[in-house]
């Protein structure tokens, strides 16, 4: 995984030493929004030294009258910069993925201005006011990284769910035909002819992992309206289970609700889910 991940970011090319920041936090929070960002043609001392980029960070760190150079530092988007980035984004809101009238069109930073984001092309995305409005004081929650381990694993999409509801339809019939929750080596029975590999010891681990989230304390970040609706979702009500849209409509809630409160216990499980528009829709058919 760390060779695969040092790969994706040219690890070659980035210096190798820590820089204060992330020395002190032992990881970058801002990792996975600028690992793709271009690296500077000449490092300075404001560059990242793990990443190669201006380091968000440092900036926001650092006292804007400090320097002439930092003085000039601004939050306000030069229209070169906007009609490149009209033309690279095609009129499209980067967040909703809908066509934006000119009207209505936004030039947002991906870092905000106020954490350290540059005013810069890589940095400026297109957003429709809904997606603007939607977006705010979101930036921490959606974007930051809260241990190294989001740097390691990529994303994972909509065949996780899929996954997971095997296991739980599994956990279901052996349960009703015995009682109780089957064994690794049950498991291997039934799916690889006894032979135990670590795919089946992960399925077993998964599924008392369910047990433990849909059996046990709610979440508290998710509703208990919400958790409800997915325990029915998931069987853990009637050991039936059921895709999101019956869901909503046997609980009366959004599918797009139900479906946020699942990523968010799929996470609590320890995957990172994948969030793009195409991952969500098809997320919403299983």
């Amino acid at each position: 995984m760390l060779q695969e991940w040092g790969s994706k970011i040219n690890w070659e090319k980035r210096v190798k030493a820590v820089c204060k920041p992330c020395w002190e936090l032992k990881y970058c929070p801002y990792g996975p929004l600028v690992e793709e960002f271009p690296l500077l043609e000449v490092s300075n001392n404001q560059s990242c030294r793990i990443f190669g980029h201006q380091c968000p960070v440092f900036s926001v760190a650092e006292p804007l009258t400090e320097t002439k150079k930092l003085r000039n530092i601004s939050r306000n988007i030069p229209r070169t910069i906007q009609f490149r980035v009209l033309k690279r984004d095609n009129q499209i809101c980067r967040r909703c993925s809908q066509p934006v009238l000119a009207e209505d069109i936004h030039f947002d930073h991906v870092i905000p201005w106020s954490k350290g984001g540059p005013t810069e092309e890589t940095n400026i995305q297109l957003l429709c006011g809904k997606c603007n409005q939607e977006k705010a004081n979101q930036f921490e929650q959606e974007h930051l990284v809260s241990s190294v381990r989001d740097h390691l694993a990529e994303p994972i999409g909509s065949e996780i769910i899929e996954f997971l509801l095997f296991a739980a339809e599994f956990r279901h019939a052996f349960f009703k035909e015995h009682n109780r929750l089957p064994n690794v080596s049950e498991f291997a029975k039934e799916f690889s002819e006894g032979e135990v590999s670590e795919s089946e010891t992960q399925v077993i681990s998964t599924i008392r992992d369910l047990e433990e989230l849909f059996l046990g304390v709610r979440p508290t970040e998710v509703g208990k309206k919400i958790f409800s609706a997915l325990r029915l979702r998931w069987g853990y009500s009637d050991g039936s289970i059921r895709n999101i849209q019956e869901t909503a409509r046997e609980t009366c809630i959004l599918a797009e609700e139900i479906m946020m409160g699942e990523i968010s216990l799929v996470e609590r499980l320890g995957w990172r889910v994948n969030q793009s528009k195409k991952e969500l829709r098809k997320w919403l058919q299983t």
